[in-house]
């Protein structure tokens, strides 16, 4: 098999659709020998977040020697991205051979009736396999959506079971209210595993306590930072037990995410599994990025994309806003799935911009473009729908040079790239 036919098979598993539960997983990684039983894996769930404190804790490890396996989902800018080892995306003939192999147990458990692993499954037990043969130290595996029906939720018996901060979102799956989705998400948590999580509303809080309890695993609660501020392009902070730290990422919800990193390692770090410095863990810190959070792609005019894709991302997407560009004219690009509290992401965001360009991400689940701009409009602002990805990006970015505006893009990590390719062909860069 050469990488286009396993981006073909890829592709193909799309029609199996999202399963939720964990009886295929089980199957399709018995068939692969269950490699996952060798690997020592951080778990992290949670609803926003999960992603850039997979960076961060998989940075701070690499500082210290180790090799480390990063799991992340959605693919954002390409199919190898969601699979990394010490930063590094797979190659296309690792992601090759791998595929093969999942082919082929997914050939085998269909000769016996089984259905057919999903999509998601799939790319789960790549990574099992990749990291697998690539000897990894650790592995950051990142929850896909939920937690105890995950295809991640597999493994049995994680180093820690980490959460970030928990909100609404994909409610249709998970349920409406936070404590519903904390249940879901909570599943992760393993007999007498250490929990490591960050400050979470009462709701969420209170049931992932009673989870762990019930699991007889202690409970570590990530510290609040201090002194936020931004110098040179670095946000520095005070941290109660580990002094200065300071972070590349500039979002101001990235110090959560950071303090979140630094109390798993220092939990880990106690337990005997790992050996790091204190400043292993700060360079680690400083080093750490992750694209399409609030990543600037153009300084001239300044041009920003942010996976704000729900209520709780627009409301911290409006608070770095606020921070860094307080008095600067803003112009929107936004996109979202339809299942996503969208009016009320309007409500948050809205306000700051003097026009938002509204576009129809190219996703099943998409919101058509042209009703998220009455949507807009409708609350009082203005929204112009652009049939086309790239000529909103060439409108949104020819109107902030000729006003002295910055962009900003928002609404969903699923066309990211489409707007990056556009920023592209404009710049040459």
């Amino acid at each position: 098999m050469d990488y286009q036919q396993a981006i073909a098979f890829h592709e193909k598993a799309k029609a199996y659709g999202s399963i939720l539960g964990l009886s295929n997983i089980r199957r399709l990684m018995y068939e692969l020998k269950d490699v996952w039983k060798t690997l020592s894996i951080i778990h992290v769930a949670g609803t926003n977040g999960k992603g850039s404190v997979c960076c961060f804790l998989a940075s701070m490890l690499k500082e210290a020697g180790y090799r480390v396996g990063q799991y992340n989902s959605p693919a954002v800018f390409s199919q190898r991205e969601i699979y990394r080892i010490n930063g590094e995306e797979i190659t296309r003939e690792d992601y090759a051979s791998c595929m093969e192999k999942v082919k082929s147990a997914c050939e085998a458990l269909v000769e016996r009736g089984e259905p057919h692993p999903t999509v998601f499954e799939i790319e789960t037990a790549l990574a099992f396999q990749w990291f697998y043969e690539r000897k990894c130290d650790f592995v950051i595996l990142e929850v896909g959506m939920g937690g105890s029906t995950d295809a991640t939720n597999v493994i049995e018996k994680p180093l820690c079971s980490v959460f970030t901060s928990i909100s609404r979102d994909h409610m249709k799956y998970l349920g409406d209210s936070i404590g519903d989705i904390a249940k879901i998400k909570s599943g992760i948590i393993k007999e007498g595993c250490p929990v490591v999580t960050t400050a979470q509303r009462e709701g969420a809080d209170r049931v992932i306590s009673a989870f762990a309890r019930e699991k007889q695993s202690p409970v570590f609660r990530a510290e609040k930072l201090e002194n936020d501020r931004v110098f040179q392009g670095v946000r520095h902070a005070f941290h109660p037990k580990f002094g200065e730290i300071k972070i590349s990422m500039l979002g101001g919800y990235q110090l959560e995410n950071a303090s979140l990193a630094l109390e798993v390692i220092s939990v880990l770090k106690k337990m005997g599994n790992i050996e790091i410095s204190l400043e292993e863990m700060k360079q680690g810190l400083l080093r750490a990025s992750w694209p399409g959070r609030f990543e600037c792609v153009s300084m001239e005019p300044l041009f920003y994309l942010d996976g704000a894709h729900n209520l709780d991302g627009a409301i911290k997407l409006k608070e770095t806003l606020m921070e860094n560009f307080p008095d600067k004219k803003k112009i929107g690009i936004m996109g979202v799935m339809a299942d996503k509290e969208y009016s009320r992401m309007i409500q948050t965001l809205g306000p700051l911009f003097s026009q938002i360009f509204t576009v129809t991400p190219d996703h099943p689940r998409s919101l058509p473009g042209g009703i998220l701009a009455g949507e807009i409009r409708k609350q009082g602002m203005t929204g112009i729908f652009v049939p086309q990805i790239k000529d909103a990006v060439s409108e949104a970015y020819t109107l902030a040079l000729r006003e002295g505006a910055m962009v900003m893009v928002f609404g969903s990590l699923y066309y990211l790239l489409e707007v990056k390719e556009a920023l592209h062909d404009i710049t040459g860069d």
